[in-house]
């Protein structure tokens, strides 16, 4: 019984340690699928958002409207320059919406997906979208 007192005494540190890092491992794998499921809960509750200024800018003067004649059968009917908004990408989303080159960012998301790219790596800089484009071509460039 004394042998058993020693080492326990000896090694109560690692014994501690050893039991507090198996529970934590059991509490992530019991728990993770609401761990992996947080980035999408989070971008559902940042897309509810607005954002306030106005950030796309037309290359154009566009008198009839903002969105009168952007697009012709699915192609960009004219340049367009958009500066894209930083901070979330629903924020950078939106300056796509508001330019009128994509209808919503559930949109944007469909037309990503579609083509095999990730939604949430839209860039935060100044594009220049030529005549012609596509939404895949212009969701293709703000992404790469």
């Amino acid at each position: 019984m004394k042998g058993l007192k020693d080492f326990i005494y000896d090694k109560n540190d690692i014994i501690i340690a050893l039991v507090i890092l198996i529970l934590a491992a059991l509490l992530i794998v019991w728990r993770m699928d609401v761990i992996m499921e947080y980035p999408q809960t989070l971008a559902q509750e940042t897309g509810t958002t607005d954002t306030t200024d106005e950030t796309a800018v037309p290359s154009e003067d566009d008198s009839k409207g903002k969105n009168a004649g952007l697009w012709s059968d699915g192609l960009l009917s004219k340049e367009m320059t958009v500066k894209v908004a930083g901070g979330s990408a629903t924020a950078a989303v939106q300056s796509l919406v508001d330019a009128g080159l994509f209808a919503s960012y559930d949109e944007f998301t469909k037309v990503c997906k579609a083509a095999g790219y990730a939604p949430e790596d839209i860039k935060a800089t100044t594009f220049t979208f030529e005549a012609g484009c596509t939404q895949t071509d212009i969701a293709k460039q703000v992404t790469k």
